[in-house]
């Protein structure tokens, strides 16, 4: 029975879209789009999961959903040493630049019940974060649970946090998806939304911040707004990029092609045939995410609010910290509302300069430029030494803590959350996923 309803509930991807326009239809486009890149995947990994591969109605209490894959590597232990080493530099730092005694003081002066302030938008962080993912979800496959959504969420913090440049966050999110009932074809379209839409919301936010705070700290931090105007301008050449594409296909096909055979020619990349092959399969998916969300205006309007209400939260998090410790904007020669304004900016620059550090969680380069920026604010070193600390515990080392904990879980068959995720993968078995053509043109 699980099996004959399975069969079904993707009939619409066969239906023939005449009169729809190209990648107008989420069917039409994961079918052409992802075809391929499901049995590639499946080829290079091994780790293809299906419902099907999985008798529902048949499986006992304390079976677990099979890993056909490994998600553990030596490269990530490395990486999480070099967390470990990090925090332990942090922590001493944190009394080297406090000088002892300010920092016990500071340490004193704290009101802790703003930890639990933090620790709150912290989960409001990621319950946007998931949020933002069951709105594009509920566009393609009805019927995933938002409580799958939010594992996979922290699980993608998880890995953003211990591989450079964020990189290895979404694979393991399609990989989990996927474990967990989401088919990869439905996966893989759903992350590469859900990151175009952040691109966009992150380079709206940052040219706010910009014409905001900009010249404020280009008078005395010269230097360091520089590598603030650099990570603004990789984002930005990302979307341009991706805006050409989605209106010049052609051509922009064409004029990568063209850098790969030159670098090839000039010896910079040794298997060129391969780097086309996967650059061409590359903007093929992006060109199809950016003709569905340009296709259906409100999904990414909605998706975009969300996402900039959830950087406004996480933004929000040095200013909550400093609240701790009772500072009085007042003092330090601002209203409350320009003092907000302020911190909200220093996030988003650290943010921007973090992006493009090619290192996990971006070591060294948050910390440093984190400092820097409340330095020149709050003029208390041992202040903001302890602000540091406590940023990075929740921004940083809390979700490595909290998604490791998560996966060894699910790879325990009698945890608790092993055997509620099979019991929701049972009802998924039952569920209407298909999202027919009529409420696709009622959205």
């Amino acid at each position: 029975m699980a099996d004959a309803h399975l069969t079904k509930t993707d009939e619409h991807i066969d239906e023939a879209p005449d009169e729809v326009p190209e990648y107008a239809d989420a069917s039409h486009w994961m079918h052409s789009v992802s075809a391929d890149s499901t049995n590639a995947s499946e080829a290079e990994s091994g780790a293809k999961i299906d419902l099907t591969d999985i008798d529902l109605t048949a499986m006992a209490e304390d079976e677990v959903i099979p890993d056909k894959g490994t998600a553990h590597s030596l490269s990530r232990k490395v990486n999480i040493a070099l967390c470990a080493i990090a925090f332990v530099v942090l922590f001493g730092y944190l009394f080297i630049a406090g000088e002892g005694e300010d920092t016990i003081r500071a340490l004193t002066s704290f009101n802790y019940l703003f930890l639990f302030l933090a620790l709150a938008m912290m989960v409001a962080y990621w319950l946007l974060e998931s949020a933002s993912m069951q709105i594009i979800c509920n566009s393609l496959y009805r019927g995933f649970s938002f409580g799958k959504t939010f594992i996979v969420t922290i699980i993608g913090q998880y890995f953003n946090c211990i591989t450079p440049l964020s990189s290895g966050g979404q694979p393991m999110q399609a990989y989990y998806y996927q474990r967990f009932g989401l088919p990869i074809e439905h996966a893989m379209p759903m992350l590469l939304c859900r990151f175009i839409a952040y691109q966009f919301t992150m380079i709206i936010y940052a040219i706010i911040v910009l014409l905001l705070r900009f010249n404020y700290f280009m008078q005395d931090l010269r230097p360091i707004m520089y590598l603030v105007a650099i990570g603004f301008f990789g984002g930005f050449v990302l979307i341009a990029m991706l805006l050409s594409l989605a209106f010049a296909k052609g051509p922009i096909m064409k004029v990568v092609a063209w850098a790969i055979n030159l670098l090839g020619r000039i010896g910079i990349l040794k298997h060129p045939e391969d780097t086309h092959a996967k650059a061409m399969k590359s903007l093929e998916e992006s060109y199809g995410g950016m003709r569905f969300l340009l296709g259906k205006p409100t999904l990414l309007v909605k998706v975009c609010l969300v996402t900039f209400v959830q950087l406004t939260v996480y933004f929000s998090l040095s200013w909550v910290i400093f609240a701790g410790f009772g500072l009085d904007f007042e003092k330090l020669g601002m209203d409350p509302v320009d003092g907000y304004f302020t911190v909200i900016s220093c996030q988003a620059f650290i943010y921007l300069i973090s992006s493009f550090v090619p290192l996990p969680g971006a070591i060294g380069a948050s910390e440093a430029s984190y400092i820097t920026f409340f330095n020149y604010v709050y003029k208390d070193a041992s202040v903001v030494a302890l602000s540091t600390f406590i940023w990075r515990v929740f921004t940083f080392y809390l979700p490595i803590v909290l998604g490791m904990a998560l996966t060894l879980m699910i790879n325990n068959e009698t945890s608790p959350l092993a055997k509620w995720i099979r019991k929701d993968d049972t009802r998924m078995a039952f569920t209407a996923h298909s999202v027919s053509r009529e409420e696709k043109k009622g959205e």
